[in-house]
Order: C-alpha cells, then structure tokens, then sequence
C-alpha cells in the first residue's frame, strides 16, 4: 500500500461525500485558510517485513475539520456524518481496507476524527517472477470416491 495512494483515496472520499466543504488539504496551510475544511494526516504506526516476500502496515488516517462556528452541535453532526462516510471498509486503489478503532475528539476548537487501516502486500523482486517457472495449468479430478 502506497501512502500517497491512501491519502488521495482520503481526500477523494471527503470530496464526494462531502461536496458543499470545497477546502480540503493534505499538507499545513500557514496562510489563507479558507473554512468550513478538511485537513488529512497520515501517521503509519506499522511498517513489518514479515517474511521475506510479505509485509504489514498500519496506518492511522486523521482528518481534522475546522469552521469558523466551533459549535458542539456541529461537531457531532460532522461525526455522524464521518462515521457514516468512513463505514467499515474503505477502497484504496484496487483493494479494500478495513477501518479500525475509529475516535473523535475535539481539540482546540477542531474536531479531530481518525481511524486505522492496515494492508498486506507481497514484496517481490522485479526478476522475480523471471527466475522461476510459473505453473500453467492445474487440472484437478473431484470425484465422490475415495
């Protein structure tokens, strides 16, 4: 899994499910921040090679919303609607990720909404699948007997 892949699928998603808040960012904003928005961090946590051909991450997505209004009915209408956008599975590229341990928080007048993911890949060689004769065909026979 590419973490500019993860992060495009992110902001995306906010685009389409969210279309009247027209600011999203993926990177810090020092100057001219435009509200109602949306800024999205990725925090990987895991990064495993565990085998030599297999590896594991696990990423925590954060997406903070910000507006000028900072009230709680908002927050928690912004959560629901989170929560109901970024259900239990989200498509990243040509896979489907599981979303983990989803929490909400309000810090410093934004609300902070974040969840997990994690991916398996299968790490090759580029050669690697030219080193080796691949099988071509599997014939199998599923009879009753025996």
């Amino acid at each position: 899994m590419r973490l500019s892949e993860l992060s495009d699928a992110v902001l995306l998603k906010l685009k389409k499910d969210f279309p009247t808040i027209k600011y999203r960012y993926d990177e810090e904003v020092k100057q001219g921040m435009k509200f109602p928005c949306f800024f999205v961090y990725l925090v990987p946590i895991v990064d495993s090679n565990e085998t030599e051909h297999r590896r594991y991450q696990r990423v925590t997505v954060k997406i903070i919303y910000m507006t000028e209004k900072h009230t709680n009915v908002e927050y928690l209408s912004m959560t629901d609607d989170l929560n109901d956008a970024f259900g239990l599975n989200f498509p990243v590229g040509q896979r489907v990720l599981s979303i983990f341990d989803k929490t909400t928080r309000t810090i410093d007048d934004a609300l902070h909404f974040s969840f997990d993911v994690s991916a398996y890949s299968l790490v090759f060689e580029d050669d690697y699948f030219t080193q080796y004769d691949m099988m071509k065909e599997l014939h199998l026979n599923l009879s009753k007997e025996g």
